[in-house]
C-alpha cells in the first residue's frame, strides 16, 4: 500500500524522503571586458574604442562632423559622375583646372 506522502515506504516501514540535489551553487560574474576584435587595426574597433571613453556630446560632435563630411564627398562624388556621363552640366571655362608645371 502506497503512501499519499512525499516519501516511499522502505522495508522497514519508514518514510524514505525523497533525496533532491543541494541547489547549484551561483557562479561568481565574470568581469566585463571590452569587446575584443579579431582584426589586428580595425578602423571600426579602434574608433568605437576611443570613443568609449569620451564624453556624450564631444561624440556627438565627431557623429555629426563625420556625417557633413561624407555628404560632401557623396556631392562631389555625384557630380563627377554626372560630368563623365554628359548628363551635367558643363563646367565654366574658368573653373576648369589647369595642370601648372613646377620645375
Amino acid at each position: 500500500m502506497a503512501d499519499a506522502g512525499s516519501g516511499t515506504r522502505t522495508k522497514g516501514g519508514t518514510k524514505a524522503r525523497a533525496r533532491t540535489a543541494p541547489p547549484p551553487a551561483p557562479e561568481p560574474e565574470a568581469p566585463a571586458r571590452a569587446p575584443v576584435c579579431t582584426v589586428a587595426f580595425c578602423p571600426i574597433c579602434m574608433a568605437v574604442t576611443a570613443a568609449g571613453g569620451a564624453a556624450p556630446d564631444a561624440l556627438e560632435h565627431l557623429l555629426a562632423a563625420a556625417r557633413e563630411f561624407f555628404l560632401a564627398a557623396r556631392a562631389v562624388i555625384d557630380a563627377r559622375g554626372d560630368h563623365l556621363a554628359g548628363t551635367g552640366d558643363e563646367p565654366e571655362p574658368a573653373r576648369k583646372l589647369e595642370r601648372i608645371d613646377i620645375s
